[in-house]
């Protein structure tokens, strides 16, 4: 941590960004697997190009137009896809959700080896700087988090570096009593070295639990995201659903959608049970602002239905869940031939064990348009394959979130990680061809999010 000027604040200088401090140690030793590199250096002509030839319904036009999209708020996001498959045979990537604020940059090997910052200059000089020097407020920087250290500190010492100036690292949590940044008249405060309040014209947010709790809408100091991209989607699963749905129905005639898995929004809780029944006795349940995998729950059996029935009663009067269809491990006879989906899973290892894995990729607008900025994989503990063990439960053969909630703060499962180094890759069975489609999947689904952000906010 950098110099310390008062409580949960630090001054971060020009000069300050060690790189051995925000990767993962695995990862900062590795290089990037060719193929991926390949793919990220195709331009958005060419995915577009691609992407019509694998699906010819497409309007290529219209396609290429949203990947060349400027997003108002939401410009910087990270998309988790699932790679899935049915009884006939036929692969595809579908959408899980997608996060305002993502973290990545510590899971992506260097694209570019003379580059020693890597994404995290690609976001701050590509666009956050460009952003702020359009912007006129006055104040000095800041970067805002509460949990990802990694990450923070690195993107903090990054605008350092870029704007050549200070940079203030404040650590911005839901439950602190006295936190040392405010908001007064929609501008950020935070606390300098002598209790005074600093005014700040522009900060980098990486506050990702309840962030509408503290953050406002019209925010004069400029944030990278603005609170308007998480409240439209980017952290609330229910109006990401709506979104996509509204996508859907503006783009069927040009043969472009958004896959996602039957979702179903503002379930209550007394008719989760209902639900139950109707997905045939196996579903995700979600709490629409969930983050970091707190609040999903994974349903395939009465005895985890009941406890997560029983965990969910204390908000049974205020709360409303988002309900979606189980990706299941294995086919199973007697399910809808074509939408029936279960995992494709990981390729077999020596002890013939494949697991069920995600896709996450980081993208942010760019002047070439909206572009991929990390990407990397996490696998679930359990392998898709293999009886449960006693004891288990059904998170352990589906979950793939690295954060593990602790009474202290937060730590990672970092040995479930599969970034997208020479030595890793190989493991997931992907192509160029699925990563065009998990690209075209992630620009869609924020250009969704952000329009349905236009519409909700704008107009008001």
């Amino acid at each position: 941590m950098k110099l310390s000027i008062a409580d949960n604040v630090h001054l971060v200088e020009p000069g300050d960004f060690e790189p051995s401090e925000h990767w993962y140690p695995r990862v900062l030793n590795s290089n990037l697997h060719p193929l991926v590199n390949y793919f990220l250096n195709l331009t958005n002509a060419q995915i577009a190009s691609r992407y019509t030839r694998l699906h010819p319904r497409v309007n290529g036009e219209k396609l290429l137009e949203i990947l060349s999209y400027k997003p108002f708020y939401f410009k910087w996001s990270g998309t988790d896809m699932m790679h899935v498959m049915n009884s006939l045979g036929q692969h595809k990537l579908i959408i899980i959700e997608t996060n305002s604020c993502p973290s990545g940059q510590k899971s992506m090997p260097l694209q570019n080896l003379n580059m020693e910052q890597g994404g995290y200059q690609k976001l701050i000089d590509l666009t956050f700087k460009p952003a702020v020097l359009k912007h006129h407020e006055t104040g000095a920087l800041a970067a805002l988090y509460d949990k990802n250290p990694m990450e923070n500190i690195g993107y903090a010492s990054t605008i350092a570096d870029s704007f050549n100036e200070p940079v203030y690292l404040v650590k911005f949590d839901q439950d602190d009593n006295t936190p040392s940044a405010k908001f007064e008249d929609n501008k950020l405060f935070v606390k300098g070295e002598d209790e005074e309040w600093i005014p700040i014209r522009a900060a980098f947010r990486y506050v990702t639990q309840q962030p509408h709790n503290r953050i406002p809408v019209n925010s004069k100091t400029l944030l990278l995201n603005p609170i308007e991209a998480c409240l439209a989607g980017g952290r609330n699963k229910s109006e990401a659903s709506l979104a996509y749905d509204i996508f859907n129905t503006n783009h069927e005639p040009f043969g472009l959608q958004i896959e996602k898995p039957e979702t179903y929004v503002g379930v209550s809780w007394e008719d989760l049970p209902k639900y139950y029944q109707k997905l045939k006795n196996s579903m995700v349940i979600k709490v629409p602002e969930g983050n970091a995998g707190q609040g999903v729950y994974t349903i395939t059996s009465e005895k985890e239905f009941e406890k997560a029935w029983n965990e969910l009663a204390p908000q049974k009067d205020v709360a409303n869940y988002v309900v979606q269809q189980l990706i299941y491990s294995n086919y199973i006879d007697g399910v809808d031939e074509k939408n029936g989906f279960f995992h494709v899973g990981s390729i077999p290892d020596r002890k013939d064990r494949s697991y069920a894995f995600d896709i996450r990729f980081m993208m942010h607008h760019t002047p070439k348009g909206l572009r991929p900025l990390a990407a990397y994989s996490r696998r679930a503990r359990l392998p898709l394959n293999k009886p449960l063990p006693d004891g288990a439960d059904s998170w352990d053969l589906y979950g793939t979130n690295l954060s593990v909630k602790e009474e202290n703060g937060w730590s990672y499962d970092d040995a479930r990680l599969i970034p997208y180094d020479i030595h890793n890759f190989g493991q997931l069975g992907l192509g160029v061809d699925e990563l065009v489609q998990g690209f075209v999947l992630s620009c869609m689904a924020t250009y969704a999010i952000d329009q349905h952000a236009l519409n909700t906010f704008n107009n008001k």
